[in-house]
């Protein structure tokens, strides 16, 4: 139909003279054809003219002048028989006019509704059946509308994961041929963004067919309504976790998940301030909880979150990447795209913040978002702050706990091993870690060594020594203090230079997993007497409350040592004493070197448990140590090493010639010469504990002393000590014996061997 704008000035005055153009054409036409019967027909034209563009009351109007400028013409002579004419237009003009009002007015209605749906909020579309093609559809329809055709399919027109769910409602719709109702329908725009819509879905039957021919789809957003909802769930679900569970992992936990909702972002993680430093708990999406609790960094070095608790409110960052307070290490790390940040903060109380992160694409965040998540913020720092109390409180309890388990370790055993073994377990159990290790100082070599171990991959305990001031353990044992490391990867060389480490056989090494350490020092009448070390698989494991108890627990277990190191050092003495008695006694009366070798061998056997002992007089003559007594070996064997010259390489020798015991430890025998490497053999002791032990009489020379025990053993510092206290004693029963033999003439000082 024909419109001229609306706002076309004169509109009126043009369309009634285009009709009366036409009404005029008509008379000149009937008046020139007046004997012509049917021209009468030309006064239609305007008639039907002026329906389509003036309003009803001026069609009646036309259809009047019509019939006047027709009543002219029937009036002359020619054509008075015709006078029936003229009413007969002004008639149909009459019913055009009417028929135009009815027409108008339902052609208004009809505009009016496709104007209210095309503006209406409510989503419209109609669905052709078979085949799902979208006939026509609204603006509002259009939000998440992606086709680009004319009348596309569904499911060209509309995501998988949403025409799939929609095309089943359609189905049911046509199935049953009745209205089909879906509540908080989910639907994924163009952008991305994830609405709710109340849909339903009515058969559109054509007239004489009884199925549908097409289904209309008419759907309000409630997804105002949905994440109002939600979010208050997630408030509720936050307020009960305060008053329902004091465990701080699990409120942690219910914490992350509301405060995810709410920003509806692909990752995150949330943080708490302890000792100033932001420390990661929990991760969210693309974020996990391993890679959350590896992260750590000073209060400063986070702007965003400092603004955020500091203002106590929500920050939301479209554009990370054009925002100066994120580092260009971080914004690439961490993928940020946009992020809102939540403070953590109850009272004046800074918990900490959450960081909800999208990382694929920038997100804007709304008012109302934002305003939600700084209370459900505050909400999650309340419970958070009541687990923490409470967990606080329970850590309180556990280390008074395992406080009073080492001490108590002390009374299970006045046995130096026993007790040892049972605190480096207790410590274990009582801390939850996963290697805990006690080191003392080995006096004899000026070392550390290990000599109780729990946990880590290793079932047997590993010969580990340390020098003080080397690695952790020494540096800690050297400086008299507690020191740790919160991630030893790629720091094994400093925390443990032995070669151990790098082989794997310390319990306390990247390939046991092992990720933070503290060494702590064991403290006896002033004194660091050794090290009690502690391990765990998680990074920053030793926060100050866990170093902290740490300490007081190796103060305990150095209490709790204290009588089985007096027990033991007194054992030890008994033992010399005894040895020693043993020998005197052996050697009383004796004059002969071989008997007194004999002699003081049998006690030797009686009182150290040996597999194989020997004694050598030395032979200035030969330059040589001869065998005097044999204890442990075949007769046979014994004849065939008779004799040691003090040239040849062998541990003897070499004892003999540097004044010093030597023991299969400070010397391998992976490094032997060929002619200890004969002897071991033919004594069979390859693989036996060994030491050599000079026998030396005021500065003189007198013999050597060759003892062997069975299996790999560590020779203390006390066994020693009783090896040269042994020593010392043959050497003035031999001295004696070849003063006695050779008239007391003075023998060489060889000192310079």
């Amino acid at each position: 139909m024909f419109r001229l704008p609306t706002n076309f000035p004169g509109k009126n005055l043009v369309l009634l003279l285009l009709v009366g153009v036409l009404l005029l054409a008509a008379l000149v036409a009937d008046h020139i054809f007046v004997s012509y019967q049917p021209i009468d027909i030309v006064y239609a034209l305007p008639i039907i003219a002026a329906a389509f563009l003036l309003s009803p009351p001026e069609v009646l109007a036309t259809g009047l002048i019509a019939m006047v400028f027709e009543l002219t013409t029937e009036l002359e002579p020619l054509a008075r028989e015709a006078l029936w004419v003229a009413p007969t237009v002004g008639g149909f003009g009459a019913v055009v006019a009417l028929a135009s009002l009815f027409v108008r007015q339902f052609i208004s209605k009809v505009s009016e509704t496709q104007e209210s749906l095309e503006s209406s909020p409510l989503a419209y579309a109609e669905f052709r059946l078979p085949g799902y093609a979208i006939a026509s559809h609204n603006a509002a329809f259009a939000k998440f509308y992606t086709g680009g055709k004319k009348h596309p399919p569904l499911f060209d027109a509309l995501p998988e994961d949403v025409a799939a769910p929609l095309a089943e409602l359609i189905d049911r719709a046509a199935a049953t041929r009745s209205r089909v109702s879906a509540e908080e329908f989910p639907v994924i725009d163009k952008e991305g963004q994830r609405s709710y819509w109340n849909v339903n879905l009515v058969p559109v039957k054509a007239r004489g067919r009884s199925n549908p021919v097409s289904v209309n789809l008419f759907a309000v957003d409630v997804t105002g309504a949905v994440q109002r909802s939600r979010t208050r769930d997630a408030a509720l679900r936050i307020s009960s976790a305060v008053m329902s569970s004091l465990n701080l992992e699990e409120t942690i936990r219910v914490a992350m998940e509301g405060l995810a909702y709410v920003a509806r972002t692909n990752a995150g993680g949330l943080f708490l301030l302890k000792e100033k430093h932001w420390v990661g708990v929990a991760g969210w999406g693309d974020y996990t909880d391993e890679l959350a609790r590896q992260l750590r960094w000073r209060y400063e070095d986070l702007p965003t979150g400092v603004d955020a608790v500091e203002c106590k409110q929500a920050i939301a960052i479209e554009d990370a990447a054009a925002d100066p307070r994120f580092s260009r290490e971080n914004l690439k790390r961490f993928k940020i795209r946009s992020t809102l940040v939540i403070p953590l903060v109850t009272g004046n109380r800074k918990i900490g913040v959450a960081w909800l992160i999208q990382t694929d694409r920038q997100k804007k965040f709304s008012a109302e978002q934002v305003a939600f998540a700084t209370v459900i913020g505050a909400q999650a720092a309340l419970a958070i702050d009541n687990a923490s109390a409470y967990e606080s409180e329970r850590t309180v309890r556990k280390s008074l706990g395992a406080i009073e388990s080492v001490s108590e370790a002390g009374l299970t055993s006045l046995n130096l091993n026993e007790v040892l073994n049972e605190l480096v377990s207790r410590a274990k159990d009582a801390l939850k870690i996963d290697a805990a290790m006690i080191m003392l100082e080995n006096g004899y070599e000026g070392c550390l060594e290990a000599l109780a171990v729990a946990g880590g991959a290793n079932h047997e305990k590993p010969v580990l020594k340390m020098k003080p001031g080397q690695g952790l353990a020494g540096r800690a044992f050297e400086e008299g203090r507690l020191l740790k490391i919160d991630d030893i990867g790629g720091r094994e060389e400093e925390m443990c230079p032995d070669e151990a480490c790098r082989k794997g056989s310390c319990p306390f090494s990247e390939k046991q997993s092992i990720k933070s350490v503290l060494a702590a020092p064991l403290k006896a009448g002033g004194k660091v007497i050794g090290i009690l070390q502690l391990g765990s698989r998680e990074t920053s494991f030793f926060p100050g409350e866990q170093s902290r108890l740490a300490q007081v627990l190796a103060d305990r277990a150095s209490l709790a040592m204290q009588n089985s190191l007096q027990h033991n050092l007194t054992l030890i003495e008994l033992a010399r004493v005894a040895l020693a008695r043993d020998v005197a006694a052996a050697c009383a009366g004796l004059h002969d070197i071989g008997d007194i070798a004999k002699s003081a061998l049998k006690a030797i056997h009686r009182q150290l448990d040996c597999q194989a002992s020997s004694i050598f007089d030395f032979d200035p003559d030969q330059n040589a140590l001869v065998s005097v007594s044999f204890q442990g070996h075949p007769d046979k064997v014994a004849k065939r090493i008779a004799t040691i010259h003090l040239d040849e390489d062998t541990f003897l020798a070499r004892a003999v010639k540097e004044r010093r015991i030597i023991t299969h430890e400070t010397d391998s025998s992976e490094s032997a010469s060929q002619t200890e490497t004969f002897i071991l053999s033919e004594l069979g002791i390859e693989k036996s504990s060994r030491a050599a032990v000079p026998i030396i009489y005021q500065n003189e020379i007198v013999g050597g002393m060759a003892i062997a025990f069975p299996g790999r053993k560590h020779f203390s510092s006390s066994e020693i000590d009783t090896f040269k206290s042994v020593a010392n004693q043959l050497a003035l029963v031999l001295h004696n014996s070849h003063a006695h033999s050779r008239g007391d003439h003075p023998r060489p000082d060889i000192g310079a061997l």
